[in-house]
């Protein structure tokens, strides 16, 4: 057949799935179409946000006021308790503090947290600033200060012990109503208590592997722990063209400068419209994008935030564009809750009020059991409990 408007010939006409398959071998036509779907509900929600930011950032729109509605009928923890034995999609969000009772630092907390005690990097390798030791920028010129790092903070190390805070979250995964933790950490604790892979969406990535920055092959935990506890940068194996590759491997995390995983945006917007009830968990929300993640659910989800100390509750100092806004001490919050102090003390008084802190014990007994042989137990929990 002939077409006279562009003087191309083609011998056989064929129909558009045969084409899809000549240039994306194994693709369809109904998964490209479902894969448009995604990204135009992406798109128009990624553009009501930027519109609710521009009108914020021109004085139009005034920082957000608290939900006239909400699923539970007040912001108490007895309240919140009972709200969550009935929910159905919990999504829960947790950062560095909740890994801390298991002898990891987080990161921001002062004379204990990272950015506080990484001093005489910046003095070695003459940086400005805390974060840079965590930038890609750096590691592409550099890794050795990264290396360096992560052997002081004995990442991987399989020697950690999930926290009362990962069982928690092992628990609502086990009784169904876990609809998925996001996890800033890159410690990989949530896994080691058997929460099913596609139920944790480690936003910032892990040590669990790591990629060749020549080549691009993949590198498992173990040869990475073996250079990292040996005082070396791991280097990759693979024969390319015949020679060892010998290109430096970056751990599979995300460092600052780098792009999120590809799926993230995907798979939290269809999560945050589900979402019946949010928990946030020891973190100081300064990062983004997950920081939006507690802005982004349905204004009448209630939200509870287990910290150390209070967070984003100044409206003087927020912005659509960066940290979310709690109401915890506004006379017309039906939705915030808020439960400071230690996050393993918190997460004990909240599972007695709804019935599930022996089961949460046991669960934690089980495990420690299983792992250091039969014999009396020393269940943190026990030991948290007193």
């Amino acid at each position: 057949m002939t077409d006279p408007s562009d003087g191309f010939t083609v011998e056989n006409e064929v129909d558009n799935q045969t084409l899809l398959e000549d240039y994306v071998p194994g693709s369809s036509l109904a998964s490209v179409d479902a894969k448009i779907a995604q990204l135009d509900a992406m798109f128009k929600k990624l553009c009501k946000s930027a519109g609710r930011a521009l009108a914020f950032h021109l004085g139009e729109m005034p920082p957000p006021e608290p939900s006239p509605t909400s699923l539970i009928e007040c912001a108490t923890v007895d309240s919140m308790a009972h709200h969550l034995k009935t929910c159905k999609n919990v999504l829960v969000l947790t950062g560095a503090g909740i890994s801390t009772s298991a002898g990891i630092p987080d990161f921001r907390t002062p004379g204990s947290g990272v950015y506080d005690n990484v001093q005489k990097y910046l003095d070695k390798y003459q940086l400005q600033s805390a974060q840079k030791l965590f930038s890609f920028e750096l590691f592409q010129q550099d890794p050795e200060p990264f290396y360096a790092l992560a052997r002081e903070m004995k990442y991987p190390n399989v020697n950690v012990k999930p926290t009362i805070a990962h069982q928690f979250i092992k628990l609502l995964s086990d009784k169904g109503v876990l609809l998925r933790n996001y996890t800033q950490n890159i410690d990989m604790l949530q896994s080691q208590t058997g929460i099913p892979d596609d139920k944790v969406f480690e936003v910032h990535g892990s040590f669990r592997s790591g990629t060749c920055m020549n080549c691009g092959a993949k590198n498992d935990k173990e040869q990475l722990k073996e250079a990292i506890f040996s005082g070396k940068v791991a280097k990759c194996e693979e024969f390319v063209e015949g020679v060892i590759c010998d290109g430096v491997i970056k751990p599979d995390i995300v460092m600052f400068g780098e792009a999120l995983p590809q799926d993230y945006l995907c798979t939290i917007s269809k999560d945050e419209d589900k979402c019946d009830l949010l928990i946030v968990m020891g973190t100081s929300l300064q990062v983004a994008p997950v920081n939006k993640i507690p802005n982004s659910v349905p204004r009448s989800t209630p939200r509870l935030l287990i910290n150390r100390e209070q967070v984003c509750t100044n409206p003087e100092t927020y912005t659509h564009m960066s940290a979310p806004l709690f109401f915890f001490d506004h006379p017309d919050n039906k939705t915030d809750v808020f439960m400071g102090g230690d996050i393993d003390s918190s997460l004990m008084e909240l599972t007695k009020k709804m019935g599930w802190w022996e089961e949460l014990k046991k669960m934690d007994e089980e495990k420690e059991q299983k792992e250091e042989g039969a014999g009396g137990s020393n269940s943190r929990l026990c030991k948290t409990e007193k």
